[in-house]
């Protein structure tokens, strides 16, 4: 592996770490705050559920589209930049339904946001990768990718308490104001770009595209990200649903559900980046969790009513998938942690990020519409179970074959 010489203090890692997480939340949120909020968005506005799909899709679309260029866009002017540029970004993408309450308005505004989602999730690892020492990279990786559950359980858990007072706007004022405070702080605390950063590149950009399309290691470890993705977004995009209309729940149990759910994926990515900086195998770590994924996603979803009942235990599936949520935590930190030791931090890291991002969003994608799909089609919430189940082994396989290719060979 690659050891960089770092002048600061590593136990400043952490802190920059928690920092940029602060960042990365920004995204996670305004991803987030759709799902408590897609029930008042189709009354306001008397849109189709087809036309709340199609909002819900934007941020997973522009990744998918964009992914690369938006690598590319970090490679040429910095991450510093970039990652202030996604704040500024997010911060008018919130505002401008506030603002302006209609819907074009909230169609633009999503599209900022997701855009501003992209360049945040991008500049973050690159940002730490070039800010850290290599040998604190477990520590530092776990506690980055807790910022996506992080995001997620904070703004269900304060929707809630919104909509007591105001409705959809005020949790779109929130997240703006979150947003202007991190922006703030991000001006003085973010570091400066390396020298590099400020020349020019020299390969051709064309080039150093057909090589980065080129390397398996991203391709392989792109698609590990996206059975992940495909599962715990495709999950939690219908747990409030599942326990309200399925289980017979209350709303406020079924988010708190929900909010619960993320936290223990947030607790998750903490453990796998200490389990990472005590010298854990990223491709152990991750088949753990897929095969915990696989079978306790099938227990909660009746592929062995047969054995376990939920209507006479239904505390045992319910520990089921929140321990789902908490080992697939194992995933995302060993991806990053993988991904940052492809090549050594320079120009080209944001680019094979962009790159790995690009595929990933293939999952989340795919996931709430291939789980919504399959259950309307048949009529029962066990096929997500037996789907999860092949979903899981693809993430096995390829998490083992991107740790064999990247640590072993340097690819």
């Amino acid at each position: 592996m690659v050891q960089i010489k770092k002048t600061a203090p590593q136990q400043n890692d952490i802190l920059l770490a928690w920092f940029v997480v602060s960042c990365g939340v920004v995204g996670a949120m305004n991803l987030a705050k759709l799902a408590p909020s897609m029930g008042r968005l189709i009354e306001y506005f008397q849109i189709s559920l087809s036309t709340s799909g199609l909002i819900g899709a934007i941020f997973s679309a522009l990744t998918l589209a964009t992914g690369l260029i938006g690598g590319i866009i970090i490679a040429r002017y910095g991450p510093r930049r970039a990652m202030l540029a996604g704040l500024i970004i997010s911060l008018i993408g919130s505002c401008i339904p506030v603002i302006s309450p209609e819907l074009p308005s909230l169609m633009f505004g999503r599209t900022l946001e997701g855009y501003g989602f992209l360049l945040i999730n991008l500049a973050a690892p690159v940002l730490l990768s070039l800010h850290t020492h290599a040998n604190n990279r477990g520590r530092v990786m776990g506690v980055w990718g807790s910022f996506m559950p992080a995001g997620n359980a904070v703004i269900i858990l304060i929707a809630p308490v919104l909509y007591l007072f105001s409705g959809w706007q005020l949790l779109w004022a929130a997240s703006a104001f979150y947003t202007a405070i991190i922006l703030f702080l991000a001006f003085y605390i973010i570091p400066s770009d390396p020298d590099q950063f400020k020349q020019a590149i020299i390969d051709k950009m064309s080039t150093v595209i057909r090589q980065t399309i080129g390397k398996w290691s991203i391709i392989i470890t792109g698609t590990t990200f996206a059975c992940h993705s495909l599962i715990f977004l495709g999950i939690m995009q219908f747990l409030p649903y599942y326990f309200e209309n399925i289980a017979g729940y209350s709303e406020t149990i079924s988010y708190l559900i929900a909010a619960f759910f993320c936290l223990a994926g947030f607790v998750g990515h903490l453990f796998c980046g200490y389990l990472l900086h005590k010298g854990g195998k990223p491709e152990q770590l991750m088949t753990f969790a897929f095969i915990i994924a696989g079978c306790f996603v099938s227990l909660f979803f009746g592929v062995f009513d047969s054995i376990i009942p939920f209507t006479e235990l239904p505390l045992v599936k319910l520990l089921a998938i929140i321990c789902v949520a908490f080992f697939m935590g194992l995933t995302p930190p060993s991806i990053f942690y993988l991904v940052s030791y492809i090549a050594p931090p320079s120009r080209i890291t944001p680019i094979n990020y962009g790159y790995m991002a690009q595929i990933q969003a293939i999952g989340i994608f795919a996931g709430p519409f291939l789980f919504g799909w399959l259950v309307d089609i048949t009529g029962g919430w066990s096929i997500i179970g037996t789907t999860t189940i092949f979903i899981s082994i693809v993430g096995i396989i390829a998490g083992i074959v991107s740790s064999k290719i990247i640590l072993n060979n340097g690819q």
